[in-house]
């Protein structure tokens, strides 16, 4: 599903909290850039997009390339093993040019994204910034902060497969996603375990998200001011690319999602509760 930047969005929010790229494959791939400079790009392709269950195009050929840069402010230390700062961008280019008031019709979102990620112990925390902005004009400039939890927690309990626990709030500072009467702060709770397959040519992960809304982000300016938002359940399978390693670490993905949406959402989305989302994408981190 293409969910804004990590489809992943994407897989979402929209930075990376530990690592060195901001969408590196859960399977093991050999890295052969050593330095504190690392760089992802890539792209999503889908039928459908939807940003935080908010519906913003089900029809047409979707694609959203995006690229990223993270440098390594500190690595190796004792107890806080990293901190990193991000900087990057995210597209969303949509066939149909629907809602386009002006500008390239096809382009319908761009996005600016910066921040500082760290690492500490099996700990993983970030802090970012967000601008959503649309070059055909079709929804005003969003800005946002966010900040991101997550835990791996491979080994910490007695679970055969580690669930990789993480949330997310995210604060809107000047405009407002849902198109209603004052900025909002969303929350998000989600788990995404995953495992390998094919004696680790291929990776499945299988995330479950629910978003909701702890002031007013999903509302109408009117009556309507939903908490619950949405819930996701994914697949997400993924296979690394036999490529040279001086060419970086290259990962095709497909993944298929089931949105149930909350009353407001489903009324921005046409009446439909539910929506099947498939995408295909592919990244590459050096």
């Amino acid at each position: 599903m293409i969910e804004r930047r990590r489809a992943a969005v994407a897989y979402a929010c929209a930075l990376v909290v530990a690592g060195l790229v901001a969408a590196t494959p859960f399977t093991a791939s050999a890295q052969p850039n050593g330095g504190r400079i690392a760089f992802n790009m890539g792209f999503d392709t889908s039928h459908a997009y939807f940003f935080r269950g908010i519906r913003q195009e089900r029809d047409g050929v979707i694609v959203q390339p995006y690229a990223d840069a993270t440098i390594m402010l500190l690595e190796g230390g004792e107890g806080l093993n990293s901190i990193g700062f991000t900087v990057g961008q995210w597209n969303s280019f949509h066939s149909s040019g629907r809602g386009t008031t002006s500008g390239p019709h096809t382009w319908y979102e761009s996005d600016f994204f910066t921040g500082f990620a760290l690492e500490l112990e099996n700990w993983e925390a970030g802090v970012s910034y967000t601008a959503y902005m649309s070059p055909s004009h079709s929804f005003g400039t969003v800005q946002e902060i966010g900040i991101n939890l997550g835990l791996d927690d491979t080994g910490v309990t007695m679970l055969p497969l580690p669930l990789q626990p993480h949330l997310a709030l995210a604060i809107e500072v000047n405009g407002q996603a849902d198109g209603g009467a004052s900025e909002g702060v969303y929350f998000e709770l989600g788990i995404e375990p995953g495992f390998d397959l094919a004696g680790g040519s291929l990776s499945l992960g299988v995330p479950l998200t629910l978003g909701m809304s702890l002031n007013n982000y999903y509302e109408d300016g009117g009556l309507t001011n939903d908490t619950f938002g949405y819930l996701d359940l994914g697949l997400v399978l993924g296979m690394p690319l036999n490529v040279p390693e001086s060419f970086g670490s290259w990962e095709l993905s497909g993944g298929a999602h089931m949105l149930l949406l909350g009353r407001y959402l489903e009324s921005l989305n046409g009446g439909r509760q539910y929506q099947a989302i498939g995408s295909l994408g592919l990244s590459i981190g050096y």
